[in-house]
């Protein structure tokens, strides 16, 4: 039976507050954060559209994105880096925009810059924004035009026209998405547009459930006709909207892209649009079954936000008692009280141990290199 609810969020599109309960996801966050990990997935009664309802606030979650030091520390697509996977995704970005050669192009949520270092060698004038410090002084460091906001951007460049905006891969973890776009009109009226977001058909429907895409971090799920929507919404002029792989390394994410152009707004409420409404489903628990029954010492290996979704959401990972991880930004911090280990210390396990591989795209890789090492003769189950 459907749950209905008044979430204590707005829906990021139409702004009701109204929908059905598809599920609840509970993540075992750092220590540190003090951000609770429990979301609950709604699907918006009036246009269909999922997002997850949660407790805390914009703070909460700009001091979350500050204390993450991951994205500074990572070359992986989503870290704005400037690996060849990414420089190969910022080069499809660039050739679905044609974005005019003599204004400027502002990346939104740029990381570490590595589009907007794309950008000038291709010789177009760039720019990024980006609220996290670590990830901007990466940016910095290399000589870079990094803002901390679009407001401090105006500020100092009140007569640089603003030609093109890329969005790719941000609105799915903000509160309120269409603030940023109304905000980005205002200070960029006509400007050719480009969003980028992960395709909530592809991860989350009633036929396929990824729950390694699950991310702690994505608020919100668009599938086509939610992110048409949101589009409308924003005043947003379309001219295309598909889907595409995220790069070619991570040919398995599927996302949704638009292009299209700003038009200015005033303040008074804008149409709504035509909303279109989603089938309803409710989300499986999350389940592995007997695995882990045996009462052995466990332990686990990369500490992303899916190993966090299990850890709190399967009972037989309430008895983890060591956490390893390669990441420079995770090694040193806790979860549950349990400091995370450098990897490099998995042979120091007892061979009674049973080893966890979270599922990503580097767990065939890390099974391989145990099973090849003498230094770990433990059980080792992928997740």
């Amino acid at each position: 039976m459907e749950q209905t609810c008044t979430p204590l969020r707005t829906c990021p599109i139409c702004e009701k507050r109204s929908g059905t309960v598809l599920g609840l996801l509970t993540y075992a966050l750092f220590d540190d954060l003090g951000i609770p990990g429990t979301k609950t997935l709604i699907q918006c009664s009036e246009c269909g559209m999922m997002y997850d309802d949660v407790a805390f606030t914009e703070g909460q979650l700009q001091e979350y994105y500050r204390r993450n030091e991951h994205y500074a520390a990572s070359s992986l697509g989503g870290s704005g880096s400037l690996s060849d996977d990414n420089a190969d995704r910022y080069d499809r970005i660039i050739d679905n925009l044609h974005p005019d050669p003599k204004g400027t192009i502002l990346d939104v949520g740029c990381g570490q810059g590595g589009f907007v270092a794309r950008c000038l060698h291709h010789g177009f004038s760039a720019a990024g924004i980006e609220p996290s410090e670590k990830s901007r002084n990466v940016g910095l460091n290399a000589g870079l035009d990094i803002y901390t906001s679009i407001e401090e951007y105006a500020a100092l460049h009140p007569e640089t026209g603003i030609s093109t905006v890329v969005i790719s891969h941000v609105l799915e973890h903000l509160l309120r998405p269409l603030d940023m776009l109304k905000e980005l009109i205002r200070n960029a009226p006509d400007a050719l547009v480009y969003i980028e977001v992960p395709d909530a058909a592809s991860y989350l429907s009633p036929r396929v459930m990824r729950w390694y895409e699950l991310y702690f971090e994505h608020l919100n799920h668009f599938c086509k006709d939610s992110f048409s929507n949101l589009a409308a919404q924003s005043c947003i002029e379309v001219t295309r909207v598909a889907s595409t792989p995220f790069s070619k390394n991570q040919a398995d994410v599927q996302c949704l892209f638009l292009v299209g152009q700003f038009r200015c707004i005033s303040d008074h409420t804008i149409n709504q649009p035509d909303m279109v409404t989603g089938p309803r489903f409710t989300l499986p628990l999350l389940t592995k079954g007997d695995l882990l029954q045996d009462n052995r010492p466990i332990a686990l290996w990369g500490v992303s936000q899916y190993a966090m979704l299990l850890m709190g959401s399967l009972p037989q990972l309430e008895q983890v008692d060591r956490l390893f991880d390669a990441s420079p930004a995770k090694i040193g911090r806790k979860i549950r009280g349990i400091t995370i280990e450098d990897a490099r210390e998995i042979g120091t396990l007892s061979k009674e141990t049973v080893l966890v591989l979270p599922y990503s795209q580097y767990s065939l890789q890390m099974r391989k290199e145990i099973e090849q090492s003498a230094s770990f003769a433990g059980k080792i189950i992928q997740l």
